[in-house]
């Protein structure tokens, strides 16, 4: 089966910057994926490229086996995309901007309006005008209209942007139920690490327009350096002193004589050993298990141009 979306070696430059670099990924149809970069990263130039709205210098873009650039209209009636601030015909209602994308598109109805509209929260404001909606209400209607049709495959640019954390909860737990039971793919890229961790299944992270991680949200959180917080019965090594070990990476003070410690190998049995020896005495030590957020930092702290 053909990947829902097949980013090839793609790569873009924009005068002497490479906004892309040889970028190979894939989604796997029925997954939640999520797609993280700093700024400047390549993310954006990447998302504008699935619909053509940006061209690449060279590779592929595949949806679901159709290259969006020679066979355009197949490979477009399988996807939903909503990339960066959503733009509408504000004198015009919410529900009027639906159906005007809707006779565009012309697969979807007037039941299929009413239902997105109805999950998305806005069926009590449908007739409204748009220019008086929030930013989130206009983010939820941004959402809605790139479901219209029923795609297989959803792109989303910081979907939950300027929504209340009850909105976000709701909406993606929509989300996630149409990945359940209609086998929809999503492809969402976000500045909220937590979201993604707790949301997405895989994760793709770019750095400087490079594929830098990528993988199984659970195992890629699985670190090549461990974290350990420990605490002291008594006086306490300075900083200095631990960044001098070669099996500690960083150091961090979390508390009165608490400190955070990376470990360049999972071995806190020797770590607490070397404590001992060198006369400081340990009330605790546990493993505090990485975040995507303090992965994230990490990887793209490291990774350079």
């Amino acid at each position: 089966m053909n990947p829902a979306l097949d980013v090839d070696d793609v790569s873009k430059r924009f005068g002497r910057i490479r906004a892309v670099d040889h970028l190979s990924l894939q989604v796997e149809a029925g997954q939640i994926a999520g797609f993280l970069g700093p700024n400047g990263a390549g993310k954006s130039t990447t998302l504008f490229m699935i619909p053509r709205l940006v061209r690449p210098g060279s590779g592929r873009i595949r949806i679901f086996g159709h290259d969006v650039w020679d066979n355009f209209r197949e490979a477009m009636t399988s996807v939903g995309i909503m990339v960066e601030t959503p733009a509408f015909y504000e004198y015009l209602s919410g529900r009027a901007n639906l159906e005007l994308h809707a006779r565009l598109r012309g697969n979807t109805s007037p039941t299929e309006i009413s239902e997105i509209l109805q999950r998305i929260g806005l069926a009590e404001r449908q007739h409204d005008r748009v220019g008086t909606y929030s930013m989130g209400m206009k983010q939820r209607l941004g959402i809605g209209r790139a479901m219209l049709g029923r795609p297989r495959l959803l792109v989303l640019d910081e979907p939950t942007n300027g929504m209340d954390p009850e909105g976000t909860r709701e909406l993606l737990t929509f989300l996630r139920e149409k990945v359940r039971q209609d086998g929809l793919t999503l492809f969402l890229s976000s500045h909220l690490m937590s979201e993604v961790e707790e949301f997405c299944e895989t994760v793709f992270v770019i750095n400087h327009g490079k594929l830098v991680a990528s993988g199984h949200v659970r195992e890629i959180l699985k670190p090549h350096e461990r974290i350990v917080r420990v605490t002291f019965d008594g006086p306490a090594p300075g900083p200095e002193l631990l960044l001098k070990w070669p099996s500690i990476r960083d150091v961090q003070n979390v508390g009165p004589a608490t400190f955070e410690l990376t470990l360049s190998e999972d071995n806190s049995a020797a770590l607490n050993q070397r404590l001992l020896q060198e006369g400081f005495r340990v009330a605790s030590l546990a493993p505090k298990q990485k975040t995507l957020k303090e992965f994230f930092f990490s990887i793209t702290r490291d990774t350079k141009p």
